[in-house]
């Protein structure tokens, strides 16, 4: 008798909730995810490094969901651990399932960065990021959205997320066009060091603008560095920078010091800045008598296998 009251209870307390406190999960529609990085084919868009997340690496997962049709709103995942596995998979635990009669907007940003929070579905996530002031120690940020509308009553395939650069890509090369051997003791970039970046379209605010900006380090040797006549050397390592508008990258300054002395120059080309997913390669022409700095736009990495989007 106990036990059947007890039941009795819980069963008029169920029955007593609003439509919305039972909202019903669709059939077989567990919350899935695979990932894969953009790769866009055009050059002057900067062409993206990889097709998939390395396996066993972790993602921030974030969502929030409103009723079909517009209606209230809600977070329902806050910077869940989403970990890569096999061919892209991103498991997590534990598993969610859509809700019938809602719409679903997934947010995501690799690396998993513990700091992040969502409290606000009717807006996207943001991340503010700081950048570490040496190359090789740097974080490659990479963000990615998704809108879901559940097929109602059944099973709903597993979402892909395609993941975007969103910092971009800076590289140093010498030529050596004096009349000997040079020694290259080191290069530095004086630039923007922090932002906060949107994980619904990848765009960035609160970039610095001033003329005070942090120094990064592309190398500095304990050990000149000597550059044979007539011969380029490629400095082995690449700076992640935030992306910038033309007028701040004209007061950005790269520090060179050759031959015993420094040369302070400032990146001019491309003319419209630096957009987000695009490697940039600067050429130093020196020569005995001063250097000449010239910039383009190169691959991020070399794309080994994969599908391409060229449509995306």
């Amino acid at each position: 008798m106990k036990r059947l009251l007890t039941y009795l209870v819980w069963l008029a307390l169920f029955l007593g909730c609003s439509p919305e406190d039972r909202r019903e999960p669709l059939s077989g529609g567990a919350i899935r995810f695979v990932a894969d990085v953009s790769v866009e084919a055009s050059k002057a868009s900067g062409l993206l490094s990889g097709t998939v997340l390395p396996s066993g690496s972790r993602a921030g997962l974030f969502a929030g969901s409103a009723q079909s049709g517009g209606g209230d709103s809600e977070v329902v995942m806050n910077n869940v651990v989403g970990t890569v596995g096999a061919e892209g998979s991103v498991g997590y635990d534990p598993l969610k399932y859509y809700e019938a009669g809602r719409e679903y907007t997934f947010y995501a940003c690799w690396p998993y960065t513990a700091s992040a929070s969502y409290t606000d579905a009717a807006a996207a996530p943001s991340l503010t990021v700081s950048l570490a002031d040496r190359a090789g120690r740097q974080d490659d940020y990479l963000w990615s959205c998704l809108k879901v509308t559940p097929a109602a009553g059944g099973s709903t395939a597993a979402g892909r997320l395609t993941f975007r650069h969103a910092l971009c890509r800076i590289r140093v090369r010498i030529w050596n066009g004096s009349g000997a051997g040079v020694l290259l003791n080191g290069i530095t970039l004086t630039a923007p060091g922090s932002g906060t970046l949107s994980l619904g379209d990848g765009s960035w605010k609160e970039i610095g603008t001033s003329n005070s900006f942090p120094s990064f380090t592309l190398c500095d040797y304990s050990e000149a560095v000597k550059i044979p006549q007539d011969a380029f050397y490629e400095v082995p390592v690449s700076l992640l920078q935030l992306p910038v508008g033309s007028e701040a990258m004209k007061k950005q300054v790269f520090s060179i010091t050759l031959g015993g002395e420094t040369f302070k120059v400032s990146p001019s080309t491309p003319a419209g800045g630096w957009s987000a997913g695009c490697s940039y390669l600067y050429t130093v022409w020196y020569a005995t008598d001063g250097v000449a700095f010239q910039g383009t736009v190169e691959p991020w990495l070399p794309v080994e296998g994969g599908e391409v989007d060229t449509e995306e």
